[in-house]
């Protein structure tokens, strides 16, 4: 039993510290030239949202005739197509497209962003959400970090929320999440992304044939597509400069929150087989985890076992995000790693049931 319980401490460690190496193995080479890009965003009902965005996209620090900027109005029914229109009389480099009617092979956020992908003129092609405000040197980063070699670069999203405790929890569990991103890009294997600072070419879109076997699943236009590029792409890479950095807020209640991490975790049966089984192993070790804390508690295991399982949990999750928050200049969010390392086994256990087994709604 105890054998069994180092086993599965030791390979917990073994991946979460594979990550720190990763993050150290990312190539930073850089490039010289002007690239033309292609930005390409799928909005619903955004009129809240809308504003702020295009404001930032279209003062990019970045030749005017070397981007375009194509926003897909996916069914709104609010005053979107309106606002763009207005920037779009403004602006050459705005495209409006529509989608009247969801495709029946490409279900909700998908069919919009393959009509942009479709329509885009350059074959590097940026993505962001609609409620997100890039910084003005955006586009800039994505260039830098676009050498003739790469396929694919993502970039870090900070969340702002009014409650100051919620910001610092959730934006460090997001960290998490982009440092296993950053790691893994390292080894070159696409594990995750988000949809919200991501780019890639559109030749390495068209070689996966898009999202036509990802079609009909409702979400995981950037997961389950980094998973399905990763196999082919020559180079991945990372922005770790602040100037690379997508802001965006979030709606915070508690029902929104609940859809979301939802939405996150329902997409694990179609995950590839190496993420599907190392993320599997990592649900399996927490209730193992979760288990060890129980007998401890209850006397069951050796103080020595649990003290060990213990470290070997703390460790290589400390070095990781700490390594990946200097990078990213964002320190200060470890003040909360304590609390976060008690919340987040059974945030992410009950997420990852209700997303396996459970319903959630799409935007409406």
């Amino acid at each position: 039993m105890e054998f069994t319980i180092y086993i599965f401490a030791i390979l917990y460690f073994m991946i979460i510290f594979s990550f720190f190496i990763g993050i150290l193995f990312l190539n930073n080479s850089k490039n010289a030239k002007i690239n033309k890009i292609s930005v390409i965003i799928a909005a619903r009902n955004e009129e809240k949202h809308i504003y702020n965005l295009l404001n930032s996209l279209i003062s990019q620090n970045f030749p005017k005739e070397n981007y375009e900027i194509i926003i897909v109005d996916d069914r709104s029914e609010d005053n979107t197509s309106n606002i763009v229109n207005k920037y779009k009389s403004k602006n050459s480099n705005i495209m409006l497209l529509q989608v009247k009617n969801e495709s029946k092979v490409l279900l909700g956020k998908k069919g919009a962003l393959d009509k942009g992908i479709r329509a885009a003129k350059h074959n590097i092609l940026a993505f962001t959400d609609s409620d997100c405000v890039p910084t003005n040197n955006w586009l800039l980063q994505i260039n830098n970090h676009f050498t003739d070699d790469t396929d694919i670069v993502a970039g870090y999203s900070y969340i702002y929320y009014k409650n100051p405790f919620f910001k610092f929890l959730k934006n460090l569990e997001r960290s998490s999440i982009f440092a296993v991103i950053a790691g893994s890009f390292g080894w070159n294997w696409g594990v995750t992304i988000t949809a919200g600072n991501m780019a890639y070419r559109k030749e390495l879109y068209d070689k996966v044939n898009g999202f036509n076997d990802i079609g009909l699943i409702k979400s995981g236009d950037d997961v389950l597509m980094i998973q399905k590029m990763g196999k082919i792409a020559r180079r991945m890479k990372f922005m770790f400069h602040p100037d690379s950095i997508v802001n965006t807020g979030r709606d915070e209640t508690t029902g929104s929150q609940i859809q979301q991490e939802t939405r996150r975790g329902s997409k694990w049966y179609n995950y590839t087989i190496p993420v599907k089984m190392m993320t599997l192993f990592i649900f399996v070790y927490y209730l193992v985890f979760v288990g060890c804390f129980m007998g401890f508690t209850f006397a069951y295991i050796s103080t020595t076992l649990f003290v060990i399982i213990l470290f070997l949990k703390i460790i290589p999750e400390f070095l990781l995000l700490t390594l990946f928050l200097v990078k990213m200049k964002r320190l200060k969010l470890m003040w909360i790693f304590p609390i976060a390392e008690l919340i987040y086994i059974p945030y992410f256990i009950i997420f990852g049931l209700k997303g396996t087994f459970g319903k959630y709604k799409w935007k409406e």
